[in-house]
């Protein structure tokens, strides 16, 4: 994490006294930004709700190999009158990311932040305490679908879906039966 930090949270980081914090995205159609602290903070061009704690966040992996990796988030003590909100909204393949930070002396300013992880949303469970919820979130890397096939056909009628009124793949069928006459070493009769 020590590489490419944003100077702000770089000189944060460097003083006696830290203020960390910890914050979620998740891309819902009604998006959770959400940090680990209280109140509403501002980066980012939006605004963050404090859920005062998330209760724990997996290892981060660094693959070199190019394997998938992925990470799943806990976040405690969210209010139960969010419970039918987020069953209803949680949707698997959503934008999916995590953020460091430092507050300044206030705690009410952010003075720099760094994106840890971005990927897609991949597995959530709701379990639901009473008064709170405790919400997992398993996101899934990008690079997961290295391994899944595509269903993509290079067909007119794809084509057609994508950009109507395009021809480019209109004669596709007909080329396969055209016969291509290769030169032989020989060219005199």
């Amino acid at each position: 994490m020590s590489r490419d930090l944003p100077p702000g949270l770089k000189t944060a980081l460097a003083e006696r006294v830290v203020r960390p914090f910890l914050a979620v995205h998740i891309d819902f159609p009604d998006p959770v930004f959400a940090w680990t602290g209280r109140g509403t903070i501002r980066f980012g061009d939006e605004d963050w709700t404090g859920i005062h704690t998330v209760g724990a966040i997996d290892t981060i992996g660094e693959d070199t190999d190019g394997s998938a990796t992925g990470v799943k988030a806990t976040l405690l003590e969210v209010p139960s009158n969010f419970r039918q909100d987020l069953a209803d909204q949680a949707v698997r393949g959503c934008l999916y990311e995590l953020y460091v930070g430092a507050l300044d002396e206030t705690f009410q300013q952010v003075v720099g932040y760094k994106l840890l992880w971005k990927g897609r949303l991949g597995s959530y469970e709701i379990v639901d305490g009473g008064d709170t919820l405790t919400v997992t979130a398993g996101g899934e890397s990008r690079q997961i679908d290295q391994r899944r096939p595509s269903i993509k056909r290079f067909t007119n009628e794809r084509q057609q879906r994508l950009y109507p009124g395009d021809r480019f793949f209109e004669y596709l069928p007909r080329m396969t039966e055209i016969p291509i006459l290769w030169a032989k070493a020989n060219q005199s009769g």
